[in-house]
């Protein structure tokens, strides 16, 4: 992909030249010196009778220039007014400038909209960037906490890739180790049980329905006598095949959900790698050994060294027993992505791995890499109610509400929607009653039914000979009621919204947006039954066209949102109201 960088074509990219180019005028009559690539900020005002953009360039260049911003902000007012694009043109508080366009500049901007340039800011510029989502251990089923992280690791791909980025997916598979020895020895004491042999529970084993069933499996496997297999034997035949079965019902549960992945990296692939990473983590300085283990010490050698500095067992990267940790294969892991070629790491998980993320950071950092390189999203817990009712455990799982479970009550569109709707550091509670609802109180339906809501007007037009028409062959001085207007500005606000969801990496401003606009087309639509200026379809062909030509442009923003959510744009749907 090429490195060249291309901004969309947007209402404010093209206030933006006509300030700097305001400045630079003023810069040589009055012979002020270094603003030739002086670039203005030209911000949205937080409130509409602010006007319609926004600049605080006289409060910038104040400073610099050592005049008072008022008189700076009226120097570049008298010479802004008289352009065409601006209807009005005002100075606020001490020395912001408050600019108002036109609405012939609003509506002869909307040839922009169907350019599909506008919907890809390309922020990327082919950066290659891996993203790892969900990743959760195959010991159990996904429950719908882990599930949150692949939406919304799934839709930052998305969004990501529209941007210019070159993106990768990546399952990370944590096939190895104690967790896994464990259900092993689980699978086999409930084997025992059901045999009427006597048998404990490992500690930390797993007691959940879904070992049983997994033990019940195992029992009347045609190749396999496990029972009668030595205990250590017996135990590693059962941890190999019960992660391969959970991890199997695992993508199935993701793939369903939306979530897919370009590839699967395991966790005990890795271990051949291990001891010359190691190595050279020891060459670093940044380690001890102590009661017979290999430490990290990122402080090592410094004046921040406190004694040991080796409290946080955590930090242990080879145990006593000569065993290596989830830590250094966690390290060797990230090391193998940035000798693949990504130049950036962005890992999607949940808040309670906030702890390892320091550590990580350091130990790259250690083998010469950029620290910064690698992006941790945390998400937070989600909690399952019907209405005020939180939910707390599963049939199937025994302490946890499985994915699968939520997803056959709620369907996909809901669910990806309601995991997404909130920023991931937030807590959220999925509800799902609401979820399942038909009616305007369901955020999701509510924006669904907007699409298919025009997709409806679109056909009743086409029934009464009108066609979609060019922008060229519509008359957008028609377009002239408030409401129509205020669709139109809110139009030009996608992009960014798509470029803060980016680069913030906080898809639910995508969510919130479609809600927006969502209402507001609804808003502007229902006055039609009282109003007939409002009525897309009327004996005022020209007028009609041009409503339809601001409907196309609303479904086809609605469209591409809830693709970048993952989500379907139906043409049809009924209503529960």
């Amino acid at each position: 992909m090429a490195r060249s960088e291309k901004k969309v074509d947007t209402v404010k990219h093209k206030v933006e030249p006509i300030v700097r180019q305001v400045i630079q005028e003023l810069a040589r009559l009055h012979q002020w010196e270094g603003l030739d690539d002086f670039s203005p900020g030209i911000e949205r005002p937080k409130k509409t009778d602010h006007g319609d953009f926004s600049t605080n360039v006289a409060m910038v260049l104040a400073g610099q220039l050592k005049q008072k911003p008022r008189d700076l902000a009226e120097l570049v007012v008298d010479v802004l007014k008289d352009h065409e694009l601006f209807e009005d043109v005002s100075i606020a508080g001490p020395g912001f400038i408050n600019l108002r366009l036109t609405t012939a500049s609003w509506q002869q901007a909307l040839s922009d909209i169907s350019d599909l340039n506008f919907l890809r800011p390309n922020l990327g510029q082919g950066k290659k960037v891996l993203i790892e989502y969900v990743s959760a251990n195959p010991t159990g089923p996904l429950h719908v906490g882990n599930a949150r992280g692949g939406p919304l690791g799934d839709c930052l791909a998305r969004i990501m890739s529209q941007c210019g980025y070159d993106v990768t997916t990546e399952y990370y598979v944590n096939d190895i180790g104690g967790q896994v020895d464990r259900l092993g020895a689980s699978i086999l004491h409930w084997m025992k049980v059901d045999a009427g042999q006597e048998s404990e529970l490992p500690e930390g084993g797993y007691f959940g329905p879904y070992v049983k069933e997994l033990a019940q499996e195992a029992a009347a496997h045609p190749d396999y006598n496990y029972l009668g297999e030595p205990t250590d034997q017996a135990v590693a035949q059962l941890a190999e095949w019960g992660v391969k079965r959970l991890l199997d019902e695992i993508s199935q549960d993701c793939q369903a959900i939306g979530s897919t992945f370009d590839r699967w990296i395991h966790e005990k692939d890795l271990r051949s790698e291990v001891d010359a990473t190691l190595e050279r983590l020891v060459a670093s300085g940044k380690t001890q050994e102590h009661e017979g283990a290999l430490w990290f010490v990122p402080n090592a050698g410094t004046e921040k060294e406190s004694g040991r500095n080796i409290e946080d067992r955590e930090s242990v990267l080879k145990k006593s027993d000569g065993e290596p940790t989830y830590f250094a294969d966690d390290i060797i892991c990230h090391v193998k992505r940035f000798e693949a070629g990504f130049e950036h790491i962005i890992d999607v998980w949940g808040a309670n791995h906030h702890g390892h993320v320091p550590r990580v950071q350091a130990a790259l950092a250690a083998l010469g890499y950029d620290p910064k390189a690698l992006e941790v999203v945390l998400y937070q817990y989600v909690r399952v109610c019907r209405g005020d009712e939180a939910i707390k455990m599963s049939k199937r799982a025994g302490n946890y509400v499985t994915a699968r479970e939520v997803l056959e009550e709620v369907g996909a569109d809901a669910m990806r929607f309601f995991l997404l709707q909130r920023a991931p550091s937030a807590h959220l509670d999925f509800d799902l009653e609401l979820a399942k609802k038909t009616t305007s109180e369901n955020p999701i339906y509510y924006i669904q039914y907007s699409h298919a809501r025009i997709c409806s007007v679109q056909r009743k037009a086409e029934s009464h000979g009108l066609q979609q028409l060019d922008f060229a062959e519509i008359k957008t001085g028609l377009l002239d009621l408030p409401e129509e207007l205020a669709l139109v500005q809110f139009l030009f606000e996608y992009p960014e919204i798509i470029e803060k969801a980016a680069l913030g990496r906080e898809p639910h401003h995508i969510a919130y947006y479609l809600l927006d606009l969502a209402r507001r087309f609804h808003a502007y639509y229902a006055q039609g039954n009282a109003d007939p200026c409002y009525r897309v379809i009327s004996d005022d062909i020209d007028r009609s066209q041009a409503k339809l030509y601001l409907l196309g442009l609303v479904q086809a923003i609605l469209a591409d949102g809830l693709r970048l959510l993952g989500l379907s744009a139906p043409v049809e749907m009924k209503s529960g109201e």
